[in-house]
């Protein structure tokens, strides 16, 4: 009798020890953590703007607009990890810099103002203020070396971003591998700022006809049509994706 329970018993802790085995390979198989490259599309919501031409070899991807906002604010692209993009071209601001000139890691202004960053998805004139970046992926990482703006290089910036677990994983999810480029980072990155759209402004809620003007907005509105011409026909629309929107907040 004792023999049988024992026999029984042995049998019991093979099967319980096969089974452990099994799930461990299950487990070393399809681990849950596994990294894996995520194409789903991000969909770029622009109201009554016009659809916008989006480059043909860099879709729009949730993965992807959240690699290159974590990039937007990411303070280690520069020299002395002090400054981020978003420090010149902050949110609150427009996307943009109210100081005439930004000022860079060294304590040094620019030569010109740092440009809003929305809308850039209808934008069609070269970047920065003289076109020296045909597109937004090359204007991306132009800041990231400037000895006047963030002064650092891009082999160092990879450097620092390959110690990371979180970009390491995020750039699988976009690339389909953990390798950190400088091309990557800029395809990121466009992504992220073609993302940025304003269109439902006060400005566009005017159009709509869904509120009316301040008397110093429709003072401004009128000196801007009067100036530039630039509120009639289609025009409407080109004026919404240009402007400055902070002031018809």
């Amino acid at each position: 009798m004792i023999k049988m329970k024992v026999s029984g018993l042995k049998y019991v802790i093979t099967v319980l020890t096969g089974i452990a085995l099994l799930i461990s390979c299950a487990k070393d198989d399809n681990p849950a953590d596994v990294i894996t490259i995520d194409e789903t599309p991000f969909i770029l919501e622009y109201g009554s703007l016009p659809t916008p031409s989006l480059p043909s070899d860099n879709a729009l991807t949730i993965q992807g607009v959240k690699l290159g906002r974590m990039l937007f604010y990411e303070k280690l692209l520069s020299k002395d990890g002090s400054q981020a993009c978003a420090d010149c071209h902050r949110q609150h601001d427009g996307f943009s810099d109210t100081s005439r000139f930004s000022i860079g890691v060294e304590q040094m202004p620019g030569k010109r103002q740092a440009m809003p960053v929305f809308n850039m998805a209808w934008h069609n004139n070269e970047f920065f203020w003289d076109g020296r970046a045909h597109l937004l992926r090359d204007q991306s990482l132009k800041p990231i070396q400037d000895p006047l703006e963030m002064n650092e290089t891009l082999p160092n910036v990879i450097a620092k971003l390959n110690n990371l677990k979180a970009y390491k994983d995020q750039f699988t999810r976009v690339f389909g591998s953990d390798e950190i480029t400088s091309e990557k980072m800029s395809l990121a990155m466009e992504q992220f700022m073609l993302s940025i759209v304003s269109n439902n402004s006060r400005y566009d809620k005017y159009l709509a006809g869904e509120i009316q003007l301040t008397e110093s907005e429709e003072r401004g509105r009128l000196l801007f049509s009067a100036e530039y011409r630039f509120t009639s026909g289609n025009n409407k629309h080109r004026f919404a994706i240009i402007s400055i929107k902070k002031v018809f907040r």
